[in-house]
Parts: structure tokens; C-alpha cells; sequence
């Protein structure tokens, strides 16, 4: 793909992005759960359902050949094709629905498994985030960069805070990385961390058990940014994986070193 079409993909999903996007807000405070998939947080909107339409709909039109794996209804449209979308039509729905403005639209674009474009859309604030392969992150346009924090040590991150074994042995390492100063915020959101990570307003996110949509756009986001992004093994992060670690070149080393002990 020549770098003309990249920029025509560009203004392509920043259009769509923001089509969704405005029905997305329109829809904001005044629409409850449509649907529960398989737990009470995991929780659909018509919104979802809506944006999820505007997004596949568009991408059918302009790209006919490409593949769609979406969220919602199990959308799963000539996955095998070389060029595939991931589509999140609201990520951070459990905050949409509950009238918190933590929420967003990830898109992400992959040849033939490795992904080259990723788009987030954060509605509420009008910021939209883009990243080619090898040519940086932007934020509305601006470039950006991730942060630059050297040491654990009142580190502020993003991280999946349920009740699970595996967050509680990251809230423990986090823990004894930054001797207990380290702050942690839980936003149930993949677009938010990814858009605060990647901006430096946030040093680090970790997110375990969630699904490609969650993570394919956001990832390039984050790499362009310059973090490190990979999986608990400290593998580069690739469409097999449904766990990310991600921070800057000063802290993930030994962020994956203590995942890594038990």
C-alpha cells in the first residue's frame, strides 16, 4: 500500500470514526443496557449496535475485499482476507451505559496478520488518534510521544483492577516495583489508556483477557507513541495475543521480569 493510500485511509476512518462517534454522544445519558453478553459488566447499547453499523457499512462500501472481525453480534466478515478491520463500535460500553465519559472507537487495520493502521476516537473529548506503521502516533494531528518516566517510583498507570488472581499479582509486582507509591487507575477502557499512554499523561497500561478489537488499534497507537508493547512474555504484541503490557523503554524491562516471577 503506497503512502498515498495510507493518507486516503487516513481521512477515511477519521470520518467514519467521527460519523459513529457523533451517534455515539447523541445517544449519551439517554439509552440503557440492551443487552447482557456473558457477565453483568460485559453489557451492549444500542449504541454499540448503531456504531458498529455506520463503521462495517462504510468499510463494505470503500473496501470491498477487505475482511471485519467487530465486536458485537459476532461480526466475523471474510476474516481470511489479507487485509483485515478490528472493530471496537464503543469500547468502555459498561462506562457509556452507566453515564461516565470514559469511552471510545478503536479501529485497527492488518495485512496479513500484522497490524499497520489504528485509529481511536474518544468522543467526549473530540480527540482522535491515528498511527501508521512506521510513521508515528498523532493526536488531532499532533505528534506525540509516550512518557519518559525513568523509575517505578510514583509511576501513574492504567490497568484492569478486577477481582481476579491475575490483576491482583500485577497490583502485587506493581506494588514492589515502585515500593508501593505507584498510583493505578481503572477505566475499563482500552481506547482512554491507550489515548493517555500513548500522550504521556499515563506511564504504563496493563490489560489482561481481553479480545483483539480491544487491542489491535490501540497497539500501533502505543508503539508509534514509542512504548513497548508485548505480551506477559515480553513478546513483541501480535494479533495472537489477548493480554498487553505496555510502558515506556525505562520501565517495561523489569515490568516483565517480576510478570514473569511468581
Amino acid at each position: 500500500m503506497v503512502q498515498y493510500q495510507y493518507k486516503i485511509m487516513e481521512r477515511f476512518i477519521k470520518k467514519t470514526a467521527k460519523e459513529a462517534g457523533k451517534i455515539i454522544l447523541d445517544l449519551f445519558g439517554k439509552i440503557d443496557v440492551h443487552y447482557t453478553k456473558n457477565t453483568l459488566h460485559d453489557v451492549v447499547t444500542k449504541a454499540d449496535l448503531v456504531s458498529q453499523k455506520i463503521i462495517v457499512d462504510a468499510i463494505k462500501k470503500e473496501h470491498p475485499s477487505h475482511g471485519i472481525v467487530g465486536e458485537e453480534e459476532n461480526l466475523a466478515h471474510q476474516s481470511d482476507a489479507d487485509y483485515v478491520w478490528y472493530i471496537d463500535p464503543l469500547d468502555g460500553t459498561k462506562n457509556f451505559s452507566t453515564r461516565a465519559p470514559l469511552f471510545g472507537i478503536n479501529i485497527g487495520l492488518a495485512h496479513n496478520g500484522d497490524v499497520i493502521l489504528g485509529a481511536v476516537y474518544l468522543p467526549p473529548t473530540d480527540e482522535f488518534c491515528f498511527a501508521e506503521k512506521g510513521k508515528g502516533a498523532f493526536l488531532n494531528g499532533k505528534k506525540i510521544k509516550c512518557s519518559e518516566k525513568k523509575e517505578w517510583a510514583y509511576s501513574y498507570g492504567l490497568g484492569g483492577m478486577s477481582a481476579s488472581p491475575k490483576n491482583a499479582h500485577v497490583r502485587k509486582v506493581v506494588g514492589a516495583l515502585s515500593d508501593n507509591t505507584a498510583w493505578v487507575m481503572a477505566i475499563a477502557s482500552s481506547a482512554v489508556a491507550a489515548v493517555y499512554v500513548a500522550d504521556g499523561r499515563r506511564d504504563w497500561y496493563i490489560s489482561r483477557g481481553s479480545a483483539l478489537w480491544d487491542y489491535a488499534g490501540p497497539s500501533i497507537i502505543l508503539k508509534e507513541a514509542g512504548c513497548i508493547v508485548t505480551n506477559a512474555q515480553g513478546q513483541n504484541w501480535s494479533l495472537n495475543d489477548k493480554e498487553m503490557f505496555a510502558s515506556n523503554q525505562y520501565l517495561h524491562p523489569t515490568l516483565i521480569e517480576m510478570i514473569q516471577k511468581k
